[in-house]
């Protein structure tokens, strides 16, 4: 059994390859080379680069979107697993989740704000209809947005608005 760690997350020698082309014309592009860091519980990480440096590669291999070519990532001192369907996964994406920088391509344009964060309530809790619209509405109320919103498609939101729907859709693990 692991011992309980002062990290919530610890990346170890991560690195990333993907592979482009086929038929003879295939080469890798290294995305993420040899990265480690700790990131102590109640702490905050900034992960500064480039455009196209790798820091999105590095968030979507430590939420467990990505798997890396080499190294570790353990998330509250266990290892994260390598696949996504493991009830082992699942109970581990409650605990970190992704805020992406983008607000207008990180919401379903068809999907309401309620929808959106009831979405992942269904998918890890055992809650009736009345128990995900009511804690929708709490997540909503928590970022400072009205309840009227949760009826309302992403469209017809500001990008701080869009971006605070994203929030509440996280802090709902």
């Amino acid at each position: 059994m692991n011992e309980p760690s002062d990290f919530a997350v610890e990346a170890d020698g991560i690195s990333k390859v993907f592979h482009q082309g086929g038929w003879g014309r295939r080469r890798e592009v290294r995305a993420v080379a040899d990265v480690s860091f700790r990131l102590r519980s109640g702490s905050t990480l900034a992960v500064v680069g480039e455009s196209g440096s790798g820091k999105t590669t590095v968030a979507r291999i430590v939420t467990g979107l990505e798997t890396p070519s080499e190294g570790t990532v353990t998330i509250l001192g266990r290892p994260r697993p390598a696949g996504s369907r493991t009830k082992t996964f699942r109970e581990m994406s409650r605990q970190i989740q992704l805020v992406f920088q983008n607000p207008y391509r990180s919401l379903d344009p068809r999907q309401s704000v309620e929808s959106a964060v009831a979405e992942f309530l269904r998918t890890h809790f055992a809650l009736s209809r009345e128990g995900r619209s009511a804690r929708v509405a709490e997540l909503l109320d928590l970022v400072g947005l009205p309840a009227r919103v949760a009826g309302m498609l992403p469209q017809d939101l500001s990008g701080g608005q869009r971006q605070r729907v994203c929030i509440a859709r996280a802090l709902a693990a």
